[in-house]
């Protein structure tokens, strides 16, 4: 990393001299001594020795000197430190692995979710100009820039977290951030205590996945999609090639805990693409992508999310063309609205080949179960599991509940009360050859005892 990057990762795009002047002109006294102590550490790290930068604990030995010599409070180190190397005043959020999600949506108004619960974080920015410090020095971390020519940019930090950054400008009350975390992968068994859904239930989603059907995990924000689909991910078996393509990646399966040592570890590649540089080369899209992959002999194609008309046409078409078991999330308020929506974006996929309802609707038939999760007064809950059946050859399939969760009320908490309840519908999958590949006689057998109208 090169001295001026590093002047931009630990003062900000505009040095220190910038620094000071953004804090003169906005910040608290409590705001301007930090920016006094970063322009006093630059100074005498850039006269001794500007490596010092790279090691956290000298550093903090050259803070610890400086505050000496000038009398200055101490708290101001960790203050630093944290601006430095951490998140700044978002730090313990950030360390936090209940937290989900961090709005920033003024330097002096920060709220997260957690548990399912929204809450005001206590510690603020100090300004506008040390928010937009913060924020430059997060997508420069990981090789995005943000400045006047870009003031809104996504990026994937390194924990995995996605960010959304509006400057001031696009953002008329001033910069705002959006942290997405992704918490530690969760087994079925792990979310059957939470209580997403019956324990007993746990059985049946894994013979569904041996059984290679095409599932879509469907919700609104924050239900639990993506946390229920790579919970499902982890039950895969150990020979089978997982391939996600993901903009920004996000994943950890395939991963290994070392804190968790019997966790499953699929054998996964994870692909991103990639934006064209300044000299506009160097881009690999997700098309490109997606081509290549269904070239490499993958056993599933996973898309965390089919959110526009490439993910969805690739999707889809992995379903098609002899990869089983894909899998993937769509957002939507209820599971009989996943056709409509699929059948939306294919519609918009470049060339006009999906132009007409009847070019879709054999696509989008390719999706064989649909499990749709909500949150429910802060509780996430499983609510539906469906069965996406095809009717003809000119309309999009039908969506036939299989499971779903009748509430009886509501606990003290909030928590709905009830269970997922069979509907007495027979899934139509179980008449597929495919399950006879993948499940042994008795499986096959168990499965149709979850479906007590099934027909042998």
């Amino acid at each position: 990393m090169n001295n001026s990057l590093y002047a931009e990762l630990v003062v900000g795009a505009g040095g220190a001299d910038g620094a000071r002047a953004g804090a003169e002109r906005e910040a608290s006294p409590a705001a301007a001594e930090v920016d006094v102590l970063r322009a006093k550490l630059m100074r005498e790290a850039w006269a001794s020795d500007p490596e010092v930068l790279r090691d956290r604990e000298r550093v903090r030995s050259l803070l610890r000197e400086i505050v000496a010599r000038e009398g200055m409070p101490v708290h101001l180190i960790e203050e630093l430190m944290r601006d430095i190397y951490g998140f700044g005043p978002i730090t313990d959020l950030m360390a936090d692995p209940g937290v989900t999600d961090i709005w920033i949506d003024r330097y002096d108004f920060i709220r997260y979710e957690k548990d399912g619960r929204i809450h005001t974080w206590r510690r603020t920015f100090t300004s506008e100009e040390h928010l937009r410090r913060f924020v430059v020095r997060m997508a420069a971390s990981v090789g995005r820039k943000v400045d006047e020519a870009r003031p809104v940019e996504d990026f994937r930090l390194p924990d995995g977290s996605r960010a959304v950054v509006f400057l001031d400008g696009p953002s008329v009350r001033g910069t705002s951030v959006v942290i997405r975390r992704f918490s530690r992968l969760f087994t079925l068994e792990e979310l059957a205590e939470r209580k997403v859904f019956p324990a007993e239930m746990v059985r049946l989603f894994k013979l569904m996945v041996k059984a290679r059907l095409n599932i879509f995990a469907a919700g609104g924000m924050g239900s639990g999609k993506n946390t229920f689909l790579n919970a499902l991910l982890l039950c895969v078996g150990p020979d089978e090639r997982l391939v996600f393509i993901e903009d920004p990646a996000e994943t950890r399966v395939g991963l290994p805990d070392p804190n968790r040592p019997k966790l499953p570890v699929p054998w996964a590649v994870v692909l991103e693409p990639r934006r064209a540089g300044v000299e506009g080369s160097g881009e690999v899209s997700q098309d490109l992508l997606f081509e290549k992959v269904l070239r490499t002999k993958p056993a599933r194609v996973i898309c965390s999310e089919c959110r526009n008309e490439v993910t969805t046409y690739w999707t889809l078409q992995a379903m098609n063309i002899g990869h089983p078991g894909s899998m993937s999330t769509v957002h939507a308020d209820g599971p009989e609205e996943v056709p409509a929506r699929l059948s939306d974006m294919l519609a918009a996929y470049r060339g006009g080949a999906y132009s007409t309802l009847a070019s879709r609707a054999g696509k989008v038939a390719a999706a064989e179960v649909i499990f749709f999760l909500a949150q429910v007064n802060g509780h996430r809950r499983l609510l539906d599991i469906a069965e996406v059946r095809r009717r003809d050859f000119d309309s999009l399939p039908e969506v036939v509940p299989l499971y779903t969760f009748r509430i009886e009320g509501y606990a003290e908490d909030g928590a709905p009360l009830g269970g997922l309840k069979p509907t007495g519908e027979a899934p139509d999958f179980l008449r597929k050859r495919k399950l006879s590949l993948y499940l042994t006689p008795e499986e096959l057998e168990e499965l149709r005892g979850w479906f007590p109208c099934s027909q042998h």
